[in-house]
């Protein structure tokens, strides 16, 4: 062995990295009303998911693909920046990571209301078409 082979069984203590083309964090599924803050002004948007570090949102117009701004969906908010945009779609990077009991309370928001999540609505929905 050389001298910069590290010997058998010893371990790398370089940090792990995320594996290309994964996410850090698992991201929940959402359709959820929200509004989207930017020096442009404030604008309806619909939350589509959400994880600790950042969101995917759909707006009601197309808006730049940069810059700073705050997503406030029903009692929470976060600062965040606009990481991309694809037509009325865009990524949300926050600032800071939400913590853990904000993403849990925004699920048990949208379990418990089924009609705030429309995508609850839709699933049950469709398979009431089937189980009935």
């Amino acid at each position: 062995m050389g001298a910069d082979t590290p010997a058998m069984g010893t371990q790398l203590t370089s940090p792990q990295k995320a594996p290309v083309g994964r996410r850090r964090h698992s991201r929940l599924r959402l359709c959820f009303e929200a509004r989207l803050i930017t020096l442009d002004g404030t604008m309806p948007a619909t939350l589509l998911d959400l994880s600790l570090t950042g969101a995917r949102v759909v707006t009601s117009r197309s808006i730049p693909a940069s810059g700073n701004a705050v997503l406030a969906w029903d009692r929470f908010e976060a600062f965040c920046t606009i990481a991309w945009t694809q037509g009325e779609h865009c990524g949300l990077d926050f600032d800071e990571p939400l913590h853990r009991d904000v993403l849990l309370a925004t699920r048990n928001i949208a379990d418990s209301d089924p009609d705030r999540n429309s995508n609850h609505a839709a699933e049950r929905a469709w398979t009431g078409g089937f189980l009935q």
